[in-house]
């Protein structure tokens, strides 16, 4: 309901005398205008108007009447209301567990890029590994009309997957971690073989005790991770114990802790595979304050905080995922569904670089 209306001059276009200026009132208060406001007080059709507005070509004194009762009216185009129509928002979400990892704002940095270049706006929502809110947030995404999703998954079955987005008729790329069962668009990086080089390293080095500190069971990367670990042991006839292996969140804690538990046995390891850039930072930090020398009485090799470890004397090992390359790779994947691509679910493996222990 209109509260109160004003007096608005404006120039009209008129078939007969031209450009003419005239008085009229019109709604006031918050009231929003439309499109059909502007091409009333114009003199022209909705349809020239629209035109007008999307950059098209419309005879120069329709445009000048356009001009002004646009200004007029302060009226602003409805991009809801145009990507409605369009069936198109412009917009991707992306799922992921946390952004505090240098690996995870990699990632997104490389895929904000790629889908901006193609006329795409990322949504970002984290759920922190928390069942309730990965749920919670993948299924806010796509109920608020985005037009594709890149998720990182955690914690979540194919049945929640469908149940989530059955009734939304949008493309999914699964990104370093694949949810099984479900057939969509996947990138992700070769753990199992990253993590099996890299014992194969330490165990070259002449290391038989070597432990690993990994992130839960529930995650696929850390899973993978510690399947490597366990198979480099394997083919080197190195005998498992489970003592060794400490698997907890990926965190700085579980690092740090972790260092603490193993390097207080009467028997510790000589060496330590971390399988996560918090984890790596966590052990080294312990390591430090412990007074021990990485590298010359303790041997570790990390995951990820190539920064960091590189920087260290002596530098540390790491293993390097190739984030750009992953986002990039996603956010093509992505785009090349919503042109039309609507082959079989593809499954990329990336590799990744393995450092190599320094000589002593």
């Amino acid at each position: 309901m209109f509260l109160y209306y004003i007096d608005v001059t404006y120039i009209k276009y008129d078939r007969k005398y031209g450009l003419l200026r005239e008085t009229i009132r019109v709604p006031g208060g918050n009231t929003m205008s439309t499109i059909k406001d502007v091409a009333r007080l114009a003199g022209v059709s909705t349809s020239t108007v629209s035109k007008y507005i999307n950059g098209g070509n419309v005879r120069q004194e329709c445009a000048a009447a356009i001009k002004n009762a646009v200004e007029a009216l302060d009226y602003r185009v409805n991009p809801f209301a145009r990507n409605l129509k369009a069936q198109r928002s412009r917009s991707i979400g992306v799922l992921m567990p946390d952004m505090t990892a240098p690996f995870f704002s990699s990632i997104l940095t490389s895929m904000d890029k790629k889908l901006r270049s193609h006329g795409y706006h990322t949504l970002i929502s984290c759920y922190g590994s928390n069942h309730g809110y990965e749920r919670d947030n993948l299924h806010f995404l796509i109920a608020n009309g985005v037009d594709g999703l890149i998720y990182v998954p955690e914690n979540i079955s194919a049945d929640e997957f469908y149940e989530l987005t059955s009734n939304f008729n949008i493309p999914a790329v699964l990104v370093d971690r694949p949810i099984q069962g479900v057939q969509t668009d996947t990138v992700l990086v070769n753990n199992n073989e990253s993590a099996y080089q890299a014992v194969s390293q330490l165990i070259q080095k002449g290391h038989r005790r070597i432990a690993a500190i990994t992130g839960p069971g529930s995650v696929y990367t850390a899973k993978e991770r510690l399947v490597g670990y366990l198979r480099a042991l394997s083919d080197h006839s190195i005998i498992y114990d489970d003592s060794l292996v400490i698997s907890d969140e990926n965190a700085f804690a579980t690092g740090y802790k972790g260092l603490e538990l193993l390097m207080d046995r009467t028997d510790p390891p000589t060496a330590i595979l971390t399988t996560n850039y918090n984890i790596t930072i966590g052990l080294v930090t312990a390591a430090r304050e412990r007074g021990i020398k990485l590298m010359e009485e303790l041997d570790i090799f990390g995951f990820d905080c190539v920064d960091i470890c590189t920087m260290m004397k002596p530098p540390l090992p790491v293993v390097f995922q190739p984030e750009q390359l992953i986002g990039q790779t996603a956010a093509q994947y992505l785009i090349d569904r919503l042109d039309g691509y609507n082959g079989p679910a593809r499954a990329t493996l990336l590799p990744c670089e393995v450092a190599a222990i320094l000589s002593e």
